[in-house]
């Protein structure tokens, strides 16, 4: 795929699949804007072919921010929405402030930027926006991070309302929906022993792996492209064909 001429906005830039992404639309010829926080991650994002000036510093729970940050942006031909964090939850222990951080950092900044987006013409006519859900709340469910899939599963469904709204202008919404993907975020699940990360590795039929990062960039940047030109409201799993048994 050929992406020369296309602008995209990746968020969660700097790690995982956000990280994958930038680089896989890099090397087809985007020019990729990418949002993050940790100033040495951006400093190595801009080195490795965004340029200085399109590794940005910002935080997306400043929601304050947005207004301002967005009228400063150029116009863009996609955006993907990456940005996300995970943190275990059971019920039982539920946590309003957990909860509250995980739905604003998951569902109600992507929802915000986007709106942003949309109200200052940001978004080109043509142009193709993706969200990063998750088979946890979509397909299954998953012990524990009740937050994180209802944020997850929340996406899809906007998905298909704003894919309904911005259609007029030619404008694509759709989903990308992971398994377990081999990430920081999921290295850093202090609930998930090796012994049930082996046990969890022989639930996925292709391969008995996990998805490493740049299998579900690939996705998402078929997604911004105009191969994907008839498409939207759609989300497309990649799971190894975890969630099909």
């Amino acid at each position: 795929m050929n992406l020369s001429g296309k602008r995209v906005l990746v968020t969660g830039a700097t790690s995982g699949i956000g990280l994958a992404t930038a680089r896989c639309l890099v090397d087809m010829g985007a020019e990729v804007w990418g949002l993050g926080r940790n100033a040495e991650r951006l400093e190595a994002l801009a080195a490795g072919g965004l340029g200085g000036g399109n590794a940005l510093a910002f935080d997306m729970l400043d929601f304050d921010a947005y207004r301002d940050f967005v009228a400063r942006l150029p116009g863009f031909d996609g955006v993907v929405h990456s940005a996300g964090i995970v943190e275990n939850a059971p019920i039982r222990y539920f946590s309003l402030e957990k909860y509250e951080r995980i739905t604003a950092t998951n569902q109600t900044a992507p929802l915000l930027l986007t709106s942003e987006l949309v109200r200052a013409s940001k978004l080109n006519p043509k142009g193709s926006v993706v969200f990063v859900s998750s088979i946890s709340g979509t397909s299954i469910g998953t012990k524990g991070i009740s937050a994180y899939a209802a944020s997850k599963a929340a996406l899809v469904g906007m998905s298909k309302v704003l894919a309904l709204e911005l259609a007029p202008k030619l404008i694509r919404v759709n989903c990308v929906s992971p398994g377990m993907v081999n990430t920081e975020l999921v290295d850093n699940l202090s609930s998930f022993s090796e012994e049930a990360k082996k046990i969890d590795l022989a639930k996925y039929p292709l391969g008995n792996r996990y998805a490493e990062p740049r299998e579900v960039a690939g996705v998402i940047a078929f997604l911004v492209s105009d191969h994907a030109s008839f498409m939207t409201g759609q989300n497309l799993v990649v799971d190894g064909g975890y969630s099909v048994q």
